[in-house]
């Protein structure tokens, strides 16, 4: 079998909406995906692995008939009668799982003086987007996403973009993004936590360190650290920063990797990006200094 996707509809834009139940380790999603349909198909595959798809409609409802293939990680859509060449748009419900280990949308646990909490982030590279969303899930199949979230009300969400809006929805509350520029699928990011931001502008970008709530005192170095590298970048590689803020996201515990580039939201293990005052030695804070610094050379490359 082929291993890549189709060339026949390639994605433009995709609107995702989440709702993560962290208790029951699993979450529920919908997803709307404008189409390029570049030759008249009755078809679209994408990936998706260990998704429930529940239901799919074309445009203005025509109903498709999903086949999931979970060796291939993907999934036919047929709708029985040709798709015209130009734009549509898919629909689909569907439900996928919260692991414990990084890949896809993964929880972390940890302990505070309140007890424990659970933080849930994202892993996608380099080919775990397919456990979030059906998705033409190819580096080169480039789209924008919007992503929302739903969670408790209490609850800290980042993204790679900043917020676009919130809204209450019973006792949750539903934070959308804002749209990404074009990008590729493993560069999606989302957490959700018990979390606190501190952040300055640099240079026009709203520059930020995300962390578990009460480790602010621990993210200060890395604050600054981004802030000098950014300005660094900004005049060494002559292109600036193109997003209007970037992350530096806290996750707590170990995932088998020190950091991850995501665009705009940078995902580092506690142990690669805050640093204890009281605690820290020098070379540990090179260590973050420099982890930092890779992860932000990568937002160029």
């Amino acid at each position: 079998a082929a291993i890549r996707l189709p060339a026949e509809v390639l994605p433009v834009r995709y609107d995702i909406s989440v709702t993560p139940d962290a208790d029951k380790m699993s979450f529920a999603g919908h997803v709307d995906i404008q189409l390029d349909v570049r030759k008249a198909t009755s078809k679209v595959v994408l990936n998706a692995l260990e998704l429930s798809l529940d239901k799919a409609t074309l445009d203005n409802g025509v109903p498709a008939k999903i086949t999931p293939d979970g060796a291939a990680q993907r999934a036919t859509f047929d709708f029985g009668r040709e798709m015209a060449v130009g734009r549509h748009t898919l629909h689909i419900d569907y439900r996928g799982v919260i692991n414990s280990y990084s890949a896809g949308l993964f929880a972390l646990d940890y302990d505070t003086p309140q007890g424990r909490r659970k933080q849930l982030i994202t892993q996608f590279e380099s080919a775990d987007a397919r456990r979030f969303v059906p998705s033409w899930d190819e580096p080169n199949r480039k789209a924008v996403f919007q992503i929302s979230v739903t969670a408790p009300a209490d609850q800290f969400a980042v993204s790679n973009m900043p917020v676009a809006s919130t809204q209450m929805v019973g006792a949750m509350r539903k934070t959308t993004f804002q749209p990404t520029p074009k990008m590729s699928t493993y560069l999606i990011f989302l957490g959700v936590g018990d979390l606190d931001r501190i952040s300055e502008s640099v240079d026009g970008v709203d520059v930020g360190v995300v962390f578990r709530r009460g480790a602010q005192d621990k993210a200060r170095f890395a604050l600054d650290a981004a802030a000098e590298i950014l300005r660094y970048y900004n005049d060494y590689f002559g292109v600036k920063y193109p997003l209007p803020k970037l992350d530096l996201v806290a996750a707590p515990g170990a995932g088998g990797f020190g950091a991850m580039e995501n665009w705009g939201a940078i995902l580092y293990f506690e142990n690669a990006l805050l640093v204890d005052p009281k605690l820290s030695t020098e070379h540990d804070k090179q260590y973050v200094y420099l982890v930092i610094a890779h992860e932000m050379a990568h937002q160029w490359f």
